[in-house]
This record gives structure tokens, sequence and C-alpha cells, in this order.
């Protein structure tokens, strides 16, 4: 039963009544047999609806390409990329005479906005095949890194945050590596490496944010010239509110985020205590659906692009970018978050993403099964990342400043790692050094009562002291 559920949900089909409403926003197209709507690797700007006939949507691979599913009349094409006017991941074709409705992006927003019950259908399925995408690989980029890299690391973290799907191979444990190096000419050296395929291939070493963004065509959309009403710097939660109210009030939005939506909120394992959520929820999930609500009222989201400068000496305001881009707006807000407080220590950023790490995801965990790992701080974020790391490190020591945590910590957290066989607390402790040659080997800490020192071989330390305005 549950299978059915899932893909009735991902390939719905529409009432007759449903799909005149939808039309309306449209009009009728007849397409022959073998004709090709919308190509990978192209903007994804259009959306169809199978009136009569067939399409097949098909994944191009090295080997050709693979027939993922064949929509039939009442069913309908996309996924979040036509919201966000994305490039696309599939091919869609049609395997028969067809009668189906097309919109564009803009009438298709219009129709999410103003049909309530097709809203909730379309925006459902849209989100649920970009989440099967992701769960599958079935992206245009392939990943070749080490888990001992920190731009693998962040490289994986940009695609995941910014909801791209992408296959990933290790070069420490996948045989076939090496193949793949030869393949693309590109030696170990290079890694972390990202092959774009599609819309002319392309490896990339080592690339920054800003260059697999440009890459992939995330911003491709997005007309900077146009006048906006609000201007947002920062895709937080505090950004991507203002731009769901904004937006929803029918205001030209643009919000401009340096790395992914979601902002730290966005890194959480899980958040519990957040209003809404009985079940907790994780940061990645929340930063997700606040995006896809931006996206549902129009409002765009500009990533790694950095704003440098504002003119507010006349208006209409400017906004400009790190790229020479100058954008013009009626109002600016500026939601910028906040900044990781860092360990005193000479040699930290030595192992940042080596070894020292600002965030507890899934990503993170998987670095560090059945080790020892230290989380550093007495709030709730760390708290969480205790619980959460403690479903995969054989421990985890949870080192605190005051003499313990019913001061910072809120009581349900606190009752979980009393509970946790795996959680050692250690009260009046810090980290006096970090040590290690490519990566971090192992951790000196300090009982500040006591003076008392401790050496671990400890490769993972999670710095969870809390943050500072930015």
């Amino acid at each position: 039963m549950a299978e059915t559920i899932s893909f009735e949900r991902l390939f719905p089909t529409l009432s007759p009544d449903q799909i005149e409403r939808a039309s309306a926003h449209g009009h009728i197209r007849k397409v022959e047999p073998g004709e090709v709507l919308v190509e990978a690797g192209t903007p994804n700007t259009r959306f169809f609806i199978v009136r009569t006939g067939q399409l097949e949507v098909v994944r191009p691979t090295e080997s050709g390409e693979t027939v993922v599913f064949a929509l039939g009349p009442g069913q309908f094409t996309g996924e979040t990329s036509v919201l966000e006017g994305r490039r696309a991941m599939v091919h869609i074709r049609a395997i028969a005479s067809c009668e189906l409705s097309e919109l564009d992006r803009e009438h298709l927003l219009s129709l999410i906005q103003t049909d309530s019950e097709l809203s909730d259908i379309l925006m459902r399925a849209f989100i649920l095949r970009r989440v099967e995408l992701i769960a599958r690989g079935y992206g245009d980029v392939v990943l070749l890194g080490s888990s001992h890299s920190a731009d693998t690391l962040r490289i994986k973290e940009f695609l995941t945050r910014n909801n791209h799907p992408y296959s990933y191979i290790d070069l420490d444990t996948d045989s076939s590596v090496q193949t793949m190096l030869d393949r693309f000419h590109v030696s170990v050296a290079d890694v972390p490496v990202l092959i774009c395929c599609g819309n002319g291939d392309a490896v990339l070493r080592n690339p920054s944010n800003e260059q697999i963004a440009d890459r992939l065509g995330f911003n491709e959309a997005i007309d900077r010239t146009h006048l906006r009403d609000v201007v947002i710097i920062g895709a937080g939660p505090a950004g991507l509110a203002a731009a769901v109210y904004g937006a929803s009030e029918g205001l030209n939005v643009l919000v401009v985020e340096s790395t992914a939506p979601g902002g730290q909120a966005g890194s959480s394992s899980k958040i519990e205590n957040y209003l809404g959520f009985p079940t907790g929820i994780s940061g990645q999930d929340l930063a997700g659906r606040a995006y896809s609500q931006a996206n549902k009222f129009g409002a765009e989201v500009i990533v790694a692009k950095t704003a440098i400068e504002l003119s507010c000496s006349r208006k209409p305001y400017a906004v400009v970018m790190n790229d020479g881009v100058t954008i013009l707006t009626r109002s600016i807000i500026v939601a910028s978050g906040a900044q990781y407080r860092k360990l005193a220590l000479e040699n930290l950023r030595q192992f940042e993403g080596d070894g020292v790490y600002y965030s507890a995801t899934f990503m993170e965990s998987q670095l560090c099964i059945g080790e020892d790992v230290i989380v550093v701080g007495g709030g709730n974020s760390a708290g969480q990342a205790s619980v959460f790391l403690a479903q995969t490190a054989r421990r985890v020591y949870l080192l605190v400043r005051s003499s313990g945590l019913a001061a910072s910590m809120s009581r349900y957290l606190i009752r979980r790692i009393e509970e946790s066989p795996s959680i050692v607390l250690l009260p009046q402790t810090e980290i006096a050094a970090v040590e290690g040659k490519d990566r971090l080997e192992r951790v000196r800490w300090r009982n500040t009562r006591t003076g008392e020192n401790d050496i671990r071989e400890i490769r993972h330390v999670f710095v969870m002291t809390g943050a500072d305005p930015n």
C-alpha cells in the first residue's frame, strides 16, 4: 500500500475538471511521435499536461538512455526545476500522437498561486520528484572525491543544500575510480573533480561554489537587469521568510545568497523545539520547504553570489555584486545571519573540513562511523549534534566549559544525553590543542578545574559554540 501511495503522489492523475482549470492558464498543443518537448541540460521552463496520447521521461546515461516513466492522460511533467527555471535533468518526448496542455513558467506560477487544490497536487509532486532524483543520484554531475578532502565535503554540502542530484565516487574505496580518472584525463592531485554531463560535457577540477553554480546554470533564469521591489541579502530562515511574505503580497523579490538557502539552520541534523513540527524536522528539510514556498510565490533566489556594496544615496537603491553586476531595487533587507564562533586555537583553520566541523548532518556522520568524536558546546546545537552523532559514532565526548548543561540546554536534550550510553559528558573541560599532518589526528583537552590534560587519538571535532551576528 505504501508503494502505491508513493507512486500516486509522484505521478498523480488530474480529473477532467482539474485539467480544464489548468489548461485555462496555457494553450492546447498537438505533437507527433518522437517530438522532444524538454531536453536535458536546457532550461526547464515549460509544463505539460497529457490530454491524449503518451509521453516518456528519459534519463541520459553514459551508455545511452534509460526510460524513467511514461505519462498518460491526466498526468503532467515537471519537478522543482520548472519553478526555478533551472536546467532539466531528463528528456521528455512523445511516444504517440498527443494533445497536450502547455503552460510556460510564468503561467504555471500563476496557476499555483490562484488554485489551491491544484497547487497542493502540483507542489507535492514536484517536491517528491526532486527528492526521488536526489535519492537515486539521477543528476547531471558526478563527483570524484575523497573523505579526507575538505573540498570534497564542501562540494557535497553545496550540491546537497541546493537540492541538486549528483553521483559520488569515493577515491578511497571505489575500485573503478582509476578508469574514471583516465577517461577524463585527471589525476589524483586534481581531486575533487566534478564531471558535468550534458549541454557540453565539462570537467571541473576543485571548482569553487560559484563556478559550480555557473556551470550548472543555477541562476540562468534570473534577470538581474529588472528593477526589484525588494532585494534580500541572505537566504537563511529570516531571509526566506521575508521572501515568502513579500512575494505572497505581489512584490518582485530577489534573494541573494552566498552559499545555499537555509543558512545555518540548514546544517542542523534535527530541530525539535521549532513551532509546528512535533516530531522534529532536519534543518535541510526546513530550508527546503521554505525555499519551495518562496518559489511558489515567485520569489527568485540567486545562489553562490555575494553582495559587496550597497548604494543608498538615491532611489532606486543599488546592490553591487561580487561579479560586477549591479541590481536596482526600491528596498533592501539585510538578513545576513550569523558567523560561527571558533575555538581560540592557532592551527584550527588547518583542520577545518578535515576533522573540524561546524555542522553535524548526515554527510559528516558518515565520515566518523564507528569512531570516537568530540562535540564542543553546551547549548541546544551541541546537544542535538551529540544525540545525532551517537547513532553512528562509537563514542561521543561532549566538552562543556561550565559545570553542567542545565543553564544552557533544553531539558529534553539533557535527558537524552544522560540516557545515552555512547555519550560521555565532560564538564569544565576545553580543547587545548589539535594536532595532525594532512588532517586531524589527535586532540588534547584540559580540565579547567584540576588542570589535568588528556590526549586522545580522535579525528573528528564538532564545534557547536554558538554564533555572533554577521
